[in-house]
């Protein structure tokens, strides 16, 4: 019984935790549409005491940020 009870808590907690996030992803690309391998993406939240979050595209300009849901990005 307590290992249903311990299992079924940390199945909810996890989701509460994963649920609360936001992924953004895109591509960088130039003024040719070529893409931009390398770049940095920051996200400055309007918040100044909540973190910058940043990505650093692949080599075809791809890249993916996970955002708290409910951050105003600036």
């Amino acid at each position: 019984m307590k290992k249903n009870l311990l299992f079924i808590s940390i199945l909810i907690f996890s989701t509460a935790i994963f649920s609360q996030k936001v992924t953004l992803t895109g591509f960088v690309k130039d003024s040719l549409q070529n893409p931009l391998p390398y770049a940095n993406v920051i996200a400055k939240p309007k918040d100044v005491s909540k973190n910058l979050q940043f990505a650093i595209t692949d080599n075809e300009g791809y890249y993916k940020l996970l955002l708290a849901q409910g951050d105003t990005i600036v």
